[in-house]
């Protein structure tokens, strides 16, 4: 096997395997969803930046407007798994001051999109 050919089927196999795990994580992630849907009304918000590391939050708001439970998936790779965001359980929109500035700035806009949407 020559060393183009030999380049080609590593490429392959790297391509394969992504896909793999990127359908392990999309997985995971409806599986967490689903878990929390059980809890309360959920709401979603992502970062828009294209070039850099995506932050995605998953919060549940009870019908008082409490949030009961807040989970962020955040990263570049497929290895991204999601944690919980313990800062924002228990209190309501809008947040303090105090909690926006203890998050990242990707937390902070990906909090805004989900509560900008219904």
């Amino acid at each position: 096997m020559d060393s183009i050919s030999l380049f080609i089927s590593i490429a392959i196999v790297a391509w394969v395997a992504q896909i793999a795990m990127s359908f392990f994580q999309i997985r995971a992630f409806n599986r967490m969803i689903q878990s929390m849907a059980s809890k309360g009304k959920v709401k979603i918000g992502r970062t828009k930046s294209r070039w850099k590391a995506r932050t995605i939050v998953v919060i549940v708001e009870s019908e008082e407007g409490i949030i009961t439970d807040a989970k962020v998936l955040n990263g570049v790779t497929v290895f991204a798994r999601p944690k919980t965001l313990t800062e924002v359980v228990g209190s309501s929109y809008p947040l303090d001051k105090h909690i926006l500035n203890g998050l990242s700035i990707g937390i902070q806009e990906a909090l805004y999109v989900a509560f900008q949407t219904e």
